[in-house]
C-alpha cells in the first residue's frame, strides 16, 4: 500500500511540475513579446496559441502592455479577452473589450488592428442576432481593406473573416446566392493558407446554404468535408457544429435514430467546450430528434435547458426555436391552451430576430455597398485615364491625344450613364418593393393567419371561416389594386372596412369603429391612390389604441372640402402621439413604419398630375383636463 501511495504521489507531483513549467514558459513568452514590442498580429497569435483562451494570461498581458507602453499588446489582449467572453456568451463584456481594442487601434492609427477589432465586433453582434449592426461592422472592415495599397497575409485573413461573417448574415436573411458568393471568397483565401479551421468553417457554411436551397445530398458532402478538416485540426467546437448539421440532414430524411446517434455525443462535447451558444443549439437539435421519436418529456427537458441559456445569454433565435417546438409538443398532447401560450412567445422572440426594420436596414446597407463598389470602379477608371493622358502628352502626337481623350471621355460618359441607369432602376425597384411591403405587410399577414389558427385551436370554426373569408377578400382587393395607380373612392372605402374588421378581430372586437361618408360624394367617379389610408389607420390602431386601457374608438370621416378637394379624417381616442413615441423609444427593437412616408410620396406624384397640392395634418387631441385624448389625422386630396 505504501508503495502505491508514493507512486501516485510522484505522478501527481510530476503533473503539477509540468503544468507549472508550461505556465512559466507562457509567462516568459508574454514577457518577451511585450519587451520586444512585437508588431505582427499573426506572430502574436501563433506564439501565444496556447494562452489565447486563458483569461488570466491575457489579463496579465494587458497589464504588462500598459505598464511598458505597448499598445499593440493591449489591443491584442483586449481582442482575445473579448473572444473568450464571446465563447462563454457574456456578450456585453465581449463587446466592451473589442470596443476598447478598436478605439486604441484607431488612436495609434493601426489599420490592421482596427480591421480585426471591427470583425470581432461583427461576430459578437451576429451571435445576438443584431444583424444590422453585425453587417455594418463587417462591411466597414472590408471597406478599410480596399483602401490599402498592399495586401499581406494578416489582411487576407481578415478579409476571409469578413466574407465568412457577411455570408452567415445573408444566409440568416435567406439571401442564399449572396451568402454563397461570400463563403466562396472566404474559402479561396483559406485554401491559400491551407488553414484547416478556416476550410472547415467555410465548407460547413456552404453546406448550410446548399441545404437552404433544398439540396440535401450536396449539403451532406460539404458537412462531411468540414468534419474531416475539423478532425485534422482537433477542433471540438467544429465537430459540434458539423455533427449538428449532419444530424439535422438525417432528421430531414426521416431517420431520427441515425440523427440521435450523431447528435447525442454533442451534448457532452458542448459541455466540455463551454460555449453556451452551441450548448443551447445542441439541446434544441436533440429535442427535435426526441419529438420525431415521440419522446416528448425528454424533448421538453432539453428545450427548457436551451430556453434558460437563451434568455440568460440573450440569444433570441434559440429562444424562438425552443418556444415553437414547445408549442408543437403541447399541441400534439392536446393541451391547446399551453400550445397557444408558447406560440405567442415564439412570435415575440421571432419578431426580435428578423423584424421589418432589420430587413429594411440590411437592404439599405446592401444597396449602399453596391453603390460604393461601383463608385470605386469609376474612380479606378478615372485614375487609369489620367495615366493615359500623361503618356499621350509625352508622345506629342495631337491626333492620338485627341482620339484617346475622346475615347476616355466617351468611356467615362458611358460608365456614368450606366451608373445613372442603375441608380434609377434601383430607385424604382425600391419604390416598388416599399409599395408592396406597405400593402402586403408580412407581420399583418402572419398575425392574421395566427388569429385563424387561434379560432381553430379554440374550436370556433364559424368564427374562423368568417375571419378567413374577410381576410381573403381583403388580400384579393390588395392584389387587384396593386397593378393600378388609382382606384375609386368606393373601392378604397370597401378595403378600409375589411382591413379594420380583420384588425379589430385581433383586438377581440374592443374597438368601436364608425365610418361616415358624405352623400355629396360620387364614390365611383372620385379617384385616389390605392390603400392610401391604410398606414394612418394602422398607426391609430397599433400605436394609439393598442396600448390604451378602457374604451377604444376609431372614427373615419370622408367629405368634400369644396369642388377641388376631398377630406379624409382618421380620429382615435388613444394614448396620443407623445406617449406613443415614448413607448417606441423604450423598446430595444424598434420598427420604423415606411407606410406613411410612402403615402406622402405617392400623394406628391398624384397631386402633380392634377397641378394641385395635398395636405396632411396631425392634430393632438386633449380632454377637458388637458390630458392627451387621441390623435386626428386630416388628409386633403385633390379631386
Amino acid at each position: 500500500m505504501n508503495r502505491i501511495f508514493w507512486f501516485v504521489l510522484l505522478i501527481l507531483m510530476g503533473t503539477n511540475i509540468n503544468r507549472l513549467s508550461a505556465q512559466t514558459d507562457i509567462d516568459k513568452k508574454i514577457e518577451n513579446l511585450v519587451l520586444q514590442k512585437e508588431k505582427s498580429l499573426l506572430i502574436l497569435k501563433k506564439t501565444l496559441s496556447k494562452a489565447v483562451y486563458d483569461s488570466v494570461k491575457m489579463k496579465k498581458m494587458l497589464i504588462m502592455s500598459r505598464e511598458n507602453n505597448y499598445p499593440k499588446g493591449e489591443i491584442f489582449a483586449n481582442n482575445m479577452l473579448g473572444r473568450i467572453y464571446r465563447i462563454h456568451t457574456d456578450y456585453p463584456k465581449a463587446i466592451d473589450y473589442h470596443n476598447r481594442a478598436y478605439l486604441l487601434a484607431k488612436k495609434i492609427n493601426d489599420t490592421i488592428s482596427q480591421i480585426y477589432s471591427l470583425n470581432m465586433l461583427g461576430v459578437v453582434y451576429r451571435r445576438t442576432d443584431a444583424v444590422k449592426s453585425a453587417l455594418e461592422f463587417h462591411n466597414k472592415a472590408l471597406n478599410m481593406t480596399r483602401n490599402l495599397k498592399s495586401i499581406d497575409d494578416e489582411i487576407l485573413e481578415n478579409i476571409a473573416i469578413s466574407h465568412n461573417s457577411i455570408g452567415n448574415i445573408y444566409a440568416l436573411l435567406q439571401k442564399e446566392d449572396l451568402a454563397q458568393k461570400h463563403f466562396e471568397k472566404a474559402l479561396e483565401i483559406e485554401k491559400k493558407f491551407n488553414n484547416k479551421v478556416g476550410l472547415a468553417i467555410n465548407y460547413q457554411n456552404l453546406g448550410m446554404v446548399v441545404k437552404q436551397k433544398g439540396n440535401m445530398d450536396e449539403a451532406l458532402k460539404y458537412f462531411n468535408k468540414s468534419l474531416s478538416y475539423n478532425e485534422e485540426a482537433g477542433s471540438k467546437l467544429g465537430k459540434i457544429i458539423c455533427n449538428n448539421s449532419i444530424g439535422n440532414i438525417y432528421l430531414d430524411k426521416n431517420k431520427p435514430e441515425k440523427a440521435l446517434q450523431i447528435i447525442q455525443p454533442n451534448l457532452k462535447l458542448a459541455q466540455e467546450v463551454g460555449d453556451n451558444y452551441y450548448l443551447s443549439e445542441v439541446n434544441i437539435n436533440l429535442a427535435k430528434v426526441y419529438i420525431k421519436l415521440q419522446e416528448y418529456e425528454k424533448a421538453k427537458e432539453l428545450l427548457n435547458n436551451s430556453l434558460k441559456i437563451a434568455t440568460d445569454k440573450n440569444i433570441p433565435s434559440h429562444a424562438a426555436q425552443a418556444y415553437q417546438l414547445l408549442s408543437t409538443i403541447y399541441e400534439k398532447n392536446g393541451d391547446y391552451s399551453k400550445a397557444l401560450e408558447y406560440h405567442k412567445k415564439f412570435n415575440e422572440e421571432e419578431n426580435k430576430v428578423l423584424n421589418e426594420k432589420n430587413r429594411q436596414l440590411v437592404s439599405d446597407i446592401i444597396i449602399k455597398q453596391i453603390k460604393l463598389e461601383n463608385k470605386e470602379k469609376i474612380e479606378e477608371l478615372g485614375e487609369e485615364n489620367e495615366l493615359v493622358k500623361k503618356k499621350l502628352v509625352q508622345t506629342k502626337k495631337s491626333f492620338r491625344i485627341t482620339l484617346l481623350l475622346s475615347l476616355a471621355l466617351f468611356a467615362l460618359g458611358l460608365v456614368y450613364y450606366k451608373q445613372r441607369q442603375l441608380n434609377n432602376r434601383q430607385k424604382v425597384l425600391n419604390m416598388e418593393q416599399d409599395l408592396l411591403r406597405a400593402r402586403m405587410n408580412p407581420h399583418f399577414i402572419f398575425n392574421s393567419l395566427n388569429s385563424i389558427k387561434m379560432y381553430i385551436i379554440q374550436n370556433k370554426p364559424k368564427d374562423a371561416v368568417s375571419y378567413l373569408s374577410t381576410f381573403a377578400k381583403l388580400i384579393r382587393n390588395i392584389l387587384e389594386s396593386s397593378a393600378d395607380k388609382e382606384i375609386s373612392l368606393k373601392e378604397e372605402i370597401e378595403t378600409i372596412k375589411m382591413y379594420v374588421k380583420v384588425e379589430n378581430t385581433r383586438f377581440s372586437n374592443q374597438i368601436d369603429f364608425k365610418l361616415n361618408v358624405s352623400d355629396k360624394l360620387d364614390l365611383d367617379k372620385i379617384k385616389i391612390p390605392p390603400l392610401l389610408t391604410q398606414p394612418f389607420i394602422e398607426n391609430a390602431l397599433w400605436h394609439g389604441l393598442s396600448p390604451k386601457k378602457g374604451e377604444k374608438k376609431l372614427t373615419i370621416n370622408i367629405y368634400p372640402k369644396d369642388d377641388n378637394y376631398l377630406v379624409i379624417e382618421i380620429i382615435d381616442n388613444g394614448i396620443g402621439r407623445k406617449r406613443a413615441m415614448e413607448i417606441k423609444k423604450s423598446r430595444t427593437f424598434k420598427r420604423k413604419s415606411i407606410g406613411i412616408e410612402l403615402s406622402k410620396e405617392r400623394l406628391k406624384h398624384f397631386s402633380k398630375k392634377h397641378n394641385q397640392t395635398y395636405k396632411i395634418n396631425f392634430i393632438d387631441l386633449f380632454d377637458e383636463n388637458h390630458k392627451p385624448n387621441g390623435t386626428k389625422v386630416v388628409i386633403e386630396i385633390p379631386m
